[in-house]
C-alpha cells in the first residue's frame, strides 16, 4: 500500500482538480502564522489542496512570511496581499477576495493566529462530505491557547449536530475547525457581504444546502486568545451590537430567499439581543426603534 504523503510533499498535475481550498485571513499574525501554515502543510490527504491566504496590509512582517512560504510551495499556496487595510473599510475579505478565488469543491477556514493539530483533519471531513450529501458543514472541538498555554477542557461553540434550520440562525460553532461545501462561487448576497460577523452568515447560507455535522473524532484545533485578536478585544456590548446587526442581515437574506420561517427565527434572536443590551424592561417598541437606529448607524459607518 502506497503511503499518502503530507501536503508539503504531495505532487499534483496541473490538470488535477482542486478538491479543497484552505481559506485563511491574516492581520499582524507574524508571531503565530508559521504554526498555522505548518499545520496546513502537515495534512495527509490523497486529493489536491490549495491554500489561499489573504493578508490585510499587516505591518509586522506577516506578508513577508506569506511570501516566503508561497515561494517554497508555489503549487499549493496562493497569496493575496493588500496594501490598504480592507477590514477598516467595511470589507469582508472572505467574501470579497478569498471565496471568489477558491477553486475547491470544499472549503476549510482557519485564520492565521489559530492552528490545526490533527494531520488527518481534512481527510476525515472530506470523507463525510463525500459520503453524506445531506451534510453541508462539518466541524469539531477546540482547545484554548493563551501565551502558549493550552486549556484542553474548553468549549467555544456548540458540540453537536445542527439541523438546517439551526444553521440558518447562525448558531455558534468553532469556525477554525470547519470544512464545508463551496456554494460561494457567485457574488455574496447583498444583505450578507458586509455583515460584522461573517462566519455566522456563512452558516446561514449553508443551512439552505444541508445540515451541520459535529465530529468529535477530530483532534482539537488551537483557538488562540491574544491581545491583537480583532474580535476578542471588543467589549461585550460591542459584540452584542455586531451580533444584532448580523442577525438583521441574515433575516433579510432569508426573506429574500422566500424562507420566512428562517427570517422570523433570526428576528426573534434580534429581539433577545436588544433586550440584553437595553435590559429586560425594554418595551417591544423601544427594542425595535433602537434596533433600527443601530442598523442605520452601522450602515452609514457612524456606529
Amino acid at each position: 500500500m502506497t503511503k499518502v504523503p503530507a501536503l508539503r510533499d504531495a505532487r499534483f498535475l496541473a490538470t488535477d482538480p482542486v478538491k479543497l481550498s484552505i481559506c485563511t485571513i491574516t492581520f499582524n499574525h507574524a508571531a503565530f502564522l508559521e504554526q498555522c501554515l505548518e499545520g496546513f502543510l502537515d495534512q495527509i490527504c490523497d486529493f489536491r489542496v490549495e491554500i489561499i491566504i489573504h493578508d490585510d496590509a499587516s505591518t509586522d512582517g506577516t506578508a513577508e512570511i506569506i511570501q516566503t512560504y508561497a515561494q517554497r510551495y508555489p503549487d499549493i499556496i496562493r497569496p493575496i496581499l493588500q496594501t490598504d487595510n480592507q477590514y477598516s473599510k467595511g470589507v469582508n475579505p472572505y467574501y470579497a477576495y478569498v471565496f471568489p478565488n477558491a477553486q475547491g469543491a470544499y472549503l476549510a477556514i482557519c485564520d492565521g493566529d489559530d492552528y490545526w493539530d490533527d494531520p488527518a483533519k481534512l481527510s476525515k471531513q472530506v470523507a463525510i462530505l463525500d459520503s453524506e450529501p445531506d451534510v453541508s458543514l462539518t466541524y469539531g472541538p477546540v482547545k484554548r491557547v493563551q501565551d502558549d498555554i493550552e486549556t484542553i477542557d474548553f468549549k467555544n461553540g456548540l458540540e453537536r449536530d445542527l439541523s438546517p434550520a439551526e444553521l440558518k440562525q447562525g448558531l455558534p460553532i468553532n469556525t477554525l475547525t470547519t470544512c464545508f461545501r463551496n456554494v460561494f462561487s457567485k457574488a455574496p448576497p447583498m444583505f450578507l457581504r458586509s455583515a460584522p460577523m461573517g462566519d455566522m452568515t456563512v452558516w446561514a447560507v449553508l443551512g439552505h444546502h444541508g445540515r451541520g455535522k459535529f465530529m468529535p473524532e477530530l483532534g482539537k484545533s488551537g483557538y488562540r486568545e491574544h491581545g491583537g485578536g480583532i474580535f476578542s478585544k471588543e467589549s461585550l456590548d460591542q459584540k452584542l451590537f455586531m451580533g444584532t446587526i448580523t442577525l438583521l442581515n441574515m433575516a433579510a437574506f432569508h426573506f429574500a430567499q422566500s424562507d420566512k420561517a428562517a427570517g422570523r427565527a433570526c428576528l426573534r434572536r434580534v429581539l433577545g439581543q436588544i433586550v440584553m443590551i437595553n435590559g429586560a424592561g425594554a418595551s417591544l417598541r423601544e427594542v425595535m426603534r433602537k434596533s433600527l437606529s443601530l442598523s442605520l448607524r452601522k450602515i452609514r459607518g457612524k456606529g
